[in-house]
């Protein structure tokens, strides 16, 4: 029997300790390097136990804040590298989940452009976009 469970569309944001920078470039690239840049997201993540006389309230929570804490402590060079992190920890700390999915879709927030009104953005006010798009996803499994 294999048992399952998840989260959908649960939104996260961190504002610092996040950058994207020294990636591949192409002709098509768009995203200037970023060393410090807000990092956000609506993961959807599921979940396989190897085991089926647990009980499955304490698991999904230990499962759901261990992904939380980590994305908010981990020092993230990417979303990619985030999501490997999170699934990593909890294969390393819940002992009988056998497998982790995640969804992560880069929910951007670019610095305003206020040089229109004579000022300067230090860094402060952002405008979510939907563009560029990146929906990063993967399964790591024990």
């Amino acid at each position: 029997m294999l048992v399952g469970a998840g989260v959908k569309g649960l939104v996260i944001l961190k504002s610092s300790r996040s950058e994207f920078r020294d990636f591949l470039r192409d002709e098509l690239t768009t995203l200037p390097d970023a060393s410090d840049r807000l990092l956000a997201t609506a993961l959807t993540a599921n979940w396989h136990y190897g085991a089926s006389d647990i009980d499955f309230n304490v698991a999904w929570r230990a499962v759901r804040s261990t992904m939380l804490e980590t994305f908010a402590e981990h020092d993230s060079r990417s979303v990619q590298h985030t999501l490997y992190a999170m699934a990593r920890a909890v294969l390393d700390s819940v002992e009988f989940i056998t497998a982790v999915h995640l969804v992560m879709p880069n929910k951007h927030h670019l610095p305003v452009d206020l040089q229109l009104l004579g000022l300067q953005n230090r860094n402060e006010i952002f405008v979510p976009t939907d563009e560029p798009y990146g929906l990063i996803e993967a399964t790591v499994t024990r």
